[in-house]
């Protein structure tokens, strides 16, 4: 029987609980996104039935910004009012608590960050090197970031918790018509709004990836994406998009060390008693 991993990313469950449960605080300190989030890995473990938790986190840094500049720089724009400032500082150094205190508090040693590398890279890279050709392991990615689909398998699913839907290797092919590698090909060529990569004009994720299937062979939609300005587009994005980033390490998971006692004990710190008896592990399973 394969172990099952579930490999997070972190800074998208971190701004999941900012929007539900953010303005909790406990002792005059902001608790509510770290109150939400380990609330969550109560529900994990109950849904997939494993406590095998990897945490994957953005690094403060991007070395993405460092290749292309404008990256994500139509995120940076927005002016903030002086609460709003505040409340963002109370969530950086929530996530912070969490990484660096409170999940090694609790005994989780699978706990990953790299300088200038996204959570989207760390989640790529165990699956490329730790899971994909390991017939004993099983990976199931939690986010709702969409560019991870390029690292769905046959022992790789895809979890979003926003739609409590899961997405397989053979439920992706169904819908999209294509296979996951091809994923980033087309994030190539249609570009990404999110994170401000401009992909050839014109062509959004349907032309895409009827462009991959092989469905346009005339037209100027085709014309523009094998025209040389087309391809020098296709290559800039590429390097953006397919994960994970060039330079991303290989990270070995570990074995945790979890504490009952540990649990109680951070819960207790931060008041948070109605969690104090749900822990993510040791609890009988299905």
């Amino acid at each position: 029987m394969s172990e099952k991993y579930l490999l997070l990313d972190c800074n998208y469950l971190c701004h999941r609980a900012k929007h539900s449960t953010g303005d909790l605080s406990y002792g005059g300190d902001a608790t509510g996104v770290i109150y939400g989030f380990l609330k969550s890995l109560s529900g994990f473990q109950d849904f997939f039935n494993t406590s095998n938790f990897v945490f994957c986190w953005d690094s403060n840094t991007s070395k993405r910004k460092e290749i292309y500049p404008e990256y994500k720089a139509n995120r940076e724009n927005k002016e903030y009012t002086d609460e709003e400032i505040v409340f963002d500082m109370a969530f950086r150094w929530q996530m912070k608590k969490l990484r660096t205190t409170y999940l090694p508090m609790i005994g989780f040693n699978n706990v990953f960050v790299q300088h200038g590398y996204e959570s989207d890279d760390i989640i790529a890279s165990l699956c490329k090197y730790t899971i994909t050709d390991r017939n004993d392991r099983e990976g199931i990615i939690i986010t709702s970031d969409k560019d991870l689909y390029q690292c769905i398998t046959s022992n790789i699913s895809f979890y979003n918790p926003q739609t409590h839907k899961t997405l397989t290797l053979q439920g992706f092919k169904k819908q999209y018509g294509i296979v996951p590698s091809e994923w980033a090909l087309m994030k190539a060529i249609a570009g990404c709004t999110t994170d401000n990569v401009k992909g050839v004009k014109g062509i959004g994720e349907k032309t895409a990836i009827k462009y991959l299937k092989g469905e346009l062979r005339e037209g100027l939609k085709y014309l523009s994406i094998v025209s040389a300005k087309g391809i020098d587009i296709y290559n800039e994005n590429f390097l953006l998009v397919k994960l994970p980033l060039i330079g991303t390490k290989k990270f070995k998971l570990k074995q945790d060390e979890l504490s009952e006692q540990g649990w109680k004990q951070v819960t207790k710190m931060l008041g948070m008693k109605s969690i104090r008896d749900k822990m993510p592990f040791g609890r009988k399973r299905r």
